[in-house]
């Protein structure tokens, strides 16, 4: 267990840490064997999805996806399903909140373009960088990505390592991140949030 220092404020961590001391990051220190590995496994599964026999089906290009753990990106055109009590961005912020091992009290909303869009900021304390998200509802999905960037998340099409379900029970907003593993993280927030 080395020292290594944490993704988000480069305070020195253990290299198992499962949350920054410093400030609050879950899984501060990520090894870039992982990262390496991660890339050895898209390339190795890109190139026998291209050498593959015309024998093979399309069925066989999905379990590839859901042997790495992905899962195909939601659509992102569909009307939010019901909110109440709770309102859009209010679920978008405790979607980022969650995701990002934030205090939900230290996001802000703003409005973004087009209309059902909401931007989400964030103000690391350390050193003051700002961090934007925006975030829109599909169906009983979020749908975010960063502040001017493209992803196939956002698009809704490709592959995703996870999408974020909500839905309210009992006047609670529980907000999950869906994994293709079956590892989903649940959050569950109350009406009293800000």
């Amino acid at each position: 267990m080395a020292l290594k220092k944490c993704r988000e404020c480069g305070h020195k961590v253990s290299s198992s840490a499962k949350v920054c001391p410093s400030c609050g990051i879950k899984q501060p220190y990520i090894s870039p064997f992982k990262g390496l590995f991660f890339l050895a496994v898209i390339g190795w599964a890109t190139w026998s999805v291209f050498l593959k026999d015309d024998k093979s089906d399309t069925g066989q290009k999905s379990s590839s996806a859901n042997e790495l753990g992905l899962q195909t990106a939601v659509p992102v055109d569909l009307p939010a399903a019901d909110t109440t009590p709770f309102v859009p961005p209010l679920i978008c912020r405790a979607a980022i909140a969650a995701m990002f091992g934030r205090d939900i009290n230290t996001l802000k909303v703003g409005r973004g373009e087009p209309l059902g869009v909401f931007k989400i900021f964030y103000q690391r304390p350390s050193d003051s960088k700002l961090y934007s998200y925006d975030c829109k509802l599909s169906g009983n999905y979020v749908i975010w990505t960063e502040s001017g960037q493209a992803s196939n998340r956002w698009n809704g099409s490709g592959y995703v390592d996870f999408n974020v379900k909500y839905g309210i029970e009992d006047n609670v907003l529980v907000i999950t991140e869906v994994y293709g593993n079956d590892r989903n993280s649940v959050y569950r927030f109350g009406k009293n949030k800000k």
